[in-house]
């Protein structure tokens, strides 16, 4: 005798085994020996009508339609209504998951601005796009992505912003991937106030040095307990410079802002300076910015602050009062620059910024004497474009670098 309850959770079961409503009504087809046309006129029911149900891409199927299929299947109107719906939580549970998963992408990450940087190949290949962003970011799914929550000490430039929304997540994606790579890094090394005070003077003459440089400095702040990275901005980001804690050590970000090899090292200076004076406040997540209208980070006083060390340290308003009237003679700049131990660009740099309001050449003249940015940044680079697993680019810096 025929267990009819038992065949119906065979049946059920194998439903959620991903079989299909489509492969049971043509494996009865086969069966009897007819085409699904033929069977269509059989049963009185429309080409479409059938194919929504039995793809179970309709959630509104004819009463009619129900009881000729379930008739052919040999089951109940309820056995296949219970079926369809089982399969219709299941198949638009899928799609609206998906749905979600596109809106939340598309909420919280500038799509072109990724593309534009070689991180993504395309916009609308969303699997992928999840795919290298959960991989990047060592993430289980793409909603665990949270937006930055610990302070942070900015030194911004000053832009005019045309999307203020999308600005701000591209710097919250930027400063993620910053502090996740920083964290996958995870310093040994104990940090001291006093030892960074005495490797202090030793920074200055490493500018000199364009292509090794910045990777001497930064190996030997790492030993200091200090781990500097360097991420090349994203289009629509202005900022140079960040500092903030991870495992309650200074963690210090550089980018390309400006493209300028002397940028490079003032905004170093510039952070280690928050370091040194303001890092119990960066260390309890107290460091407040302050904003402007347009999402801009205004410069509060500390920044002013930072901004004045960073220019003192490598060259003063006074020399540079004193070297003005000879800014043409590139011997006699080069000569200054020696006698204090730092690039001659960085004179010029800082000259250019003091005379661009009266003198608007001083910025193209001053770009005649800037190193290629890219011959001080190439090693310690961590690439948007780099196809690698994180873990493998880590791994690689840490044996280059941070060791």
């Amino acid at each position: 005798m025929i267990d009819k309850h038992a065949e119906i959770n065979e049946l059920l079961n194998n439903i959620f085994k991903k079989v299909s409503l489509r492969e049971l009504f043509e494996k009865r087809l086969y069966e009897i020996g007819i085409s699904q046309t033929a069977a269509e006129k059989l049963l009185g029911v429309g080409h479409r009508p059938l194919n929504g149900l039995l793809d179970v891409t309709q959630k509104r199927v004819d009463y009619s339609t129900f009881k000729a299929v379930a008739s052919f299947l040999n089951m109940s109107i309820e056995e296949l209504i219970e079926i369809h719906i089982k399969l219709l939580e299941s198949n638009f549970s899928n799609e609206s998951t998906n749905s979600n998963k596109k809106k939340f992408i598309r909420e919280n990450f500038d799509l072109a601005v990724l593309r534009k940087a070689g991180f993504i190949d395309s916009i609308n290949d969303f699997d992928k796009i999840e795919s290298k962003i959960t991989s990047h970011l060592g993430l289980q799914s793409i909603f665990d992505y949270k937006k930055i929550a610990f302070s942070t000490a900015f030194w911004a430039g000053k832009p005019s912003f045309k999307n203020p929304v999308k600005t701000t997540t591209t710097r919250n994606f930027w400063l993620t991937s910053a502090k996740t790579f920083i964290e996958k890094i995870d310093n040994p090394y104990h940090y001291d106030r006093g030892n960074l005070i005495k490797f202090f003077p030793q920074i200055r003459w490493h500018s000199t040095n364009v292509e090794f440089g910045l990777f001497h400095i930064i190996k030997a702040l790492f030993k200091l307990g200090i781990t500097v990275i360097f991420k090349p901005r994203l289009s629509t980001l202005y900022l140079r410079g960040v500092t903030f804690s991870v495992n309650n050590k200074p963690c210090i970000v550089l980018t390309d802002y400006s493209g300028n090899y002397p940028t490079l090292y003032h905004c170093l200076i510039h952070e280690l300076y928050h370091v040194l004076f303001d890092w119990e406040e960066i260390k309890t997540d107290s460091y407040h910015i302050s904003e402007g209208t347009e999402d801009m980070v205004l410069l509060d006083e500390r920044e002013v602050q930072a901004d004045d060390f960073a220019r003192r340290y490598l060259f003063s308003e006074e020399k540079m009062q004193e070297i003005e009237p000879y800014m043409r003679n590139e011997s006699i700049v080069k000569e200054v620059a020696d006698e204090n131990n730092i690039h001659p660009s960085i004179i010029y740099i800082y000259n250019a910024y003091d005379k661009s309001s009266v003198d608007r050449l001083v910025w193209m003249r001053a770009k005649r004497y800037m190193p290629d940015i890219k011959k001080a940044t190439h090693k310690i680079e961590i690439p948007w474009n780099d196809k690698r697993p994180l873990i493998e680019i880590v791994r690689e810096k840490k044996m280059e670098i941070y060791n």
